[in-house]
């Protein structure tokens, strides 16, 4: 066989795992997502802050986030930056949580609620780099558009949560616990609107509308796209 034939030989030749791909390999193993651990960690931290405000479950929710922050910021492919700055934050919320103490001074409390943010924030933009490389809508890739989607409302409820423990007029009305900030983002970003906490500052007001036209766009656009490319190539 001639050279020119060795090389046609060659690029016929399949693409093994990581080849012709941005999924990359570890000992010939290709590194597969997680983004239905994702989603367990994302509920599972959302109830089990819901039965209790006790500082055992609040340390042991901080270590659930970070594990889950450190698995979509670690993902294949992840631009450095990105990486970086939600390692930064990621390793600040996890400082925050051991001292502990700090987080009884409101302001320290704001300050690390805004960090928690900045780091959910960078895993949402994280997941959505990943999937939007996918050669092929699979399982996976839906599941990262949902859990994107709901990263959003816990980015705003840190967000609402910071702004209220650092100003000194009231935020929201209505509100009589810390999971009420989470709840208030869910109920924003889905537009049930219930009415029992309401946007009571002017800056409020502004986060919020701008948290449910983010939500409806992103419901609209992106999620139901997917489900109905499920199983078809996507077009870059």
């Amino acid at each position: 066989m001639d050279a020119g034939q060795e090389r046609s030989a060659e690029t016929d030749r399949p693409a093994g795992p990581g080849e012709g791909s941005d999924e990359l390999v570890s000992g010939g193993i290709p590194i597969r997502e997680r983004y239905g651990l994702v989603l367990l960690l994302i509920l599972g931290g959302y109830l089990l802050a819901g039965f209790d405000d006790s500082r055992l479950v609040v340390v042991i929710n901080s270590f659930l986030w970070v594990f889950l922050l450190l698995t979509t910021l670690w993902s294949p492919g992840i631009p450095g930056r990105l990486r970086r700055i939600g390692g930064v934050a990621t390793l600040l919320v996890l400082v925050s949580t051991i001292s502990g103490g700090l987080m009884s001074w409101e302001p320290a409390a704001g300050w690390g609620l805004l960090i928690l943010a900045v780091a959910q924030l960078s895993a949402m933009f994280a997941i959505l780099n990943r999937i939007s490389r996918h050669e092929v809508v699979t399982l996976q890739t839906v599941m990262g558009g949902v859990a994107a989607y709901a990263l959003i409302a816990f980015v705003m409820a840190a967000v609402y949560h910071g702004i209220d423990l650092l100003t000194e007029e009231a935020f929201l009305n209505g509100v009589v616990g810390a999971g009420d900030y989470t709840y208030f983002s869910f109920v924003t970003l889905t537009t049930v609107g219930y009415g029992d906490v309401t946007a009571a500052s002017d800056v409020a007001k502004r986060l919020v509308v701008v948290e449910a036209f983010i939500g409806q766009v992103f419901i609209l656009t992106l999620v139901a796209r997917l489900v109905a490319l499920w199983g078809q190539p996507i077009r870059h």
